[in-house]
């Protein structure tokens, strides 16, 4: 084994920070992400990080994607029931918000969603009933027992916030619009956004997010 002292700065580095720049890498280009291969066992190992394997499979397509997609690519549709739901939601993050790719990102959220992981169920809820398609929006919230009790729901809007501090979130025209077609009667008081009924729950959790961003 290599002495820490032995090791370049990059190397250095923790082995999930590692990782990530390494993913990054490999969505940029598949050669040098197999250049990093060579280099050392540190570097090679850190090339087994789930998001940086992933990456390397799907390069070829994701660019594409971001620019006129009508179906998934076919790497989408086998990815493994089993794959890590925390990484789908924030691949899901990273397509939808960084690199505007809605596709692919609402493909990664709902994975991460379909495996049970709360603050994507949440995020991908949210995302639809913003988009108009309201009947999975609500579908997808009531997963998280709302109606049961709101603490599940409000501690997943309260973690996404926290996530998506870290992008600059486009407020687009669809919000706004499917926020008007979601207006509850009038006794809802729609300006107090913390007293929620089945009539007003869902736009004025869309209501939080809009406000938001």
């Amino acid at each position: 084994m290599a002495n820490h002292n032995d090791l370049s700065l990059l190397e250095s580095l923790p082995q999930d920070l590692l990782g990530e720049i390494l993913s990054r890498v490999a969505f940029s280009s598949r050669e040098d992400i197999r250049q990093c291969v060579t280099v050392s066992k540190t570097i090679s190992a850190a090339t087994q990080d789930f998001s940086c394997i992933q990456q390397t499979q799907l390069t070829t397509t994701s660019h594409e994607s971001s620019v006129n997609v009508r179906t998934l690519p076919p790497a989408y549709e086998q990815m493994s029931p089993n794959d890590n739901p925390a990484a789908h939601y924030i691949e899901g993050l990273k397509q939808y918000f960084i690199h505007e790719n809605t596709i692919l990102g609402l493909f990664h959220l709902k994975k991460s969603a379909e495996i049970s992981y709360d603050n994507g169920t949440y995020i991908y809820g949210i995302l639809m009933l913003c988009t108009g398609n309201t009947e999975e929006g609500k579908l997808f919230l009531g997963l998280l027992d709302w109606e049961t009790s709101k603490r599940r729901a409000d501690r997943c809007w309260r973690e996404n916030k926290k996530s998506l501090r870290n992008f600059i979130i486009t407020l687009k025209n669809e919000y706004n619009t499917n926020l008007i077609n979601n207006l509850p009667p009038t006794s809802c008081h729609i300006n107090d956004l913390d007293t929620r009924c089945p009539k007003c729950y869902h736009y004025k959790q869309m209501r939080k997010f809009v406000n938001f961003i």
